[in-house]
């Protein structure tokens, strides 16, 4: 995208919405910047403190990263105060196309990034369809592929305290034990997109909240973009923001919502101490000398039952699903429950199919089944009759 000069004009996009606009503030910025600057401080302590982000520290000349902007509070006054805290900020607007104006609040959340001191794209993507997931999946991919095009750098996003309560509750009601209810980690090295070409994805606003979002464009002179799917009761997560949540506080207390965000971050810490105790116990479930059903791997796709019988039952589920993370597709709580039941309740039963890795799948189906003194994960071929 060129760069172009801000136009700091108010204006609206085709719904009638108002587009983001930008005019530099009379005064100093107030608490709420200084709230979030603190924040994107703790954060960047964290990271320097990864080995694995040595190489993405840059060429001596400070921190650069690349920021997913949607040109609402959250992602903008991530943009302006990185740049604040002197951050080389390339900011990358997606735009999905599956709202009415979307051109025009892309275009003009790109001219405002600019503003505030970053370099800024607009990155036009097709999702495979009209829906939240799959416009996740292509803005990640996209994120990744232009944080890969300019020297592998990180690429962060702005979810909120606000965003980790949410994610808690969605999880209560998916009843898909610890993980489900484990607030997002601040720092991810494996993730969609990472794998598209991004040295990492952060969130370095998980110990604000929403307010200081909304607060900080005020003091920094944004006018933000409100998506009205965030308040439209179209989709689950806007139903929980817009009726649960308050629904909540009126019950509970106004610190109810901070208390899930603080019980959020503190099951994440008791996840991954279990998901990496899980790993060391699944290599020593995997025999080293396991044979290889899949052509071409090099993997173990059998697991000892002798040894993971002597597993917690804590750390069992996880290694199952640790052993198929990339070989199968998503796993309900009922194949886990299956597959362990091969090893711990065995009375002759049949395999368990599990989905596939791949899309569209192969033929035949995909299963874990029990041979002898293993679980072993084979393809059953499918026969012309």
């Amino acid at each position: 995208m060129t760069n172009t000069a801000m136009n700091p004009n108010h204006s609206v996009n085709q719904s009638g919405e108002p587009t983001p606009s930008y005019m530099p503030p009379s005064t100093k910025p107030g608490p709420h910047v200084l709230r979030i600057r603190h924040a994107l401080e703790a954060w960047h302590t964290t990271w320097n403190s990864l080995p694995a982000s040595e190489q993405a520290k840059g060429d001596g000349l400070g921190f650069s990263c690349l920021i997913g902007c949607s040109g609402g509070a959250d992602s903008l006054c991530l943009v302006g105060c990185a740049v604040k805290q002197g951050w080389r900020v390339h900011a990358v607007v997606i735009d999905h196309g599956l709202q009415a104006g979307s051109a025009d609040v892309a275009t003009r959340a790109a001219h405002v990034c600019q503003a505030l001191g970053a370099t800024a794209e607009v990155v036009k993507v097709s999702p495979r369809e009209a829906t939240e997931a799959a416009a996740r999946e292509e803005r990640y991919r996209a994120l990744g592929q232009v944080a890969q095009e300019r020297g592998g750098l990180p690429v962060l996003v702005a979810h909120t305290g606000d965003d980790q309560a949410e994610s808690l509750l969605l999880g209560l009601a998916r009843g898909a034990g610890l993980g489900s209810i484990a607030g997002m980690p601040p720092i991810l090295f494996h993730h969609p997109a990472v794998d598209a070409g991004a040295t990492a994805l952060g969130r370095p606003l998980l110990a604000v909240r929403r307010d200081n979002t909304i607060g900080a464009c005020a003091e920094l002179g944004i006018t933000p973009w409100h998506d009205p799917t965030n308040t439209s009761g179209d989709n689950l997560r806007s139903r929980v923001r817009t009726q649960l949540i308050p629904q909540i506080r009126s019950v509970l207390g106004e610190a109810a919502v901070d208390n899930a965000i603080a019980t959020a971050a503190m099951t994440r810490t008791d996840e991954d101490y279990l998901a990496r105790q899980a790993a060391e116990a699944l290599k020593e479930c995997e025999p080293h000398d396991a044979s290889i059903d899949n052509p071409g791997s090099s993997d173990s796709t059998s697991l000892d039952i002798t040894t993971y019988l002597r597993q917690p039952r804590a750390l069992r589920g996880r290694i199952i699903k640790q052993w198929l993370q990339h070989r199968a597709g998503p796993l309900t709580r009922a194949h886990v429950t299956a597959i362990d039941a091969l090893a711990t309740q065995w009375h002759g039963q049949g395999g368990v199919a599990i989905p596939w890795a791949r899309t569209p799948a192969p033929p035949g189906r995909l299963l874990v089944v029990r041979r002898h003194d293993e679980l072993r994960l084979t393809a059953e071929a499918t026969h012309d009759r």
